[in-house]
């Protein structure tokens, strides 16, 4: 699957500490994308329940829990598809709870 990232998700990326972000990716490698594989954007798999995603309330983006304790890591996304109707997935935010704010 295609992705890209905000500008908002490259700034949040950059203010967060680099283990962090090894934390988001981790997470991200090991099991968000296996999922998508499997077909959990679709709802033909679940997705991983320690990844904690569910969709935020009126809108078309969905958070993604990296991490539950210190440090509090969550990510926002939503799935579109591209020109050639491929299936496009956009990191929209990433950083603690606070980014619900605006995600």
């Amino acid at each position: 699957m295609k992705f890209d990232r905000t500008a908002a998700f490259l700034r949040d990326a950059a203010r967060l500490p680099p283990e962090h972000y090894a934390m988001f990716r981790e997470a991200v490698y090991k099991h968000f994308l296996p999922a998508i594989e499997q077909g959990a954007h679709t709802g033909h798999a679940p997705w991983p329940p320690r990844l904690r995603i569910h969709k935020l309330t009126d809108t078309h983006v969905y958070s993604l829990t990296w991490n539950f304790a210190s440090p509090d890591g969550r990510a926002t996304f939503q799935f579109g598809t591209t020109d050639d109707g491929e299936p496009f997935l956009m990191w929209r935010r990433i950083g603690d709870h606070s980014i619900y704010d605006r995600p």
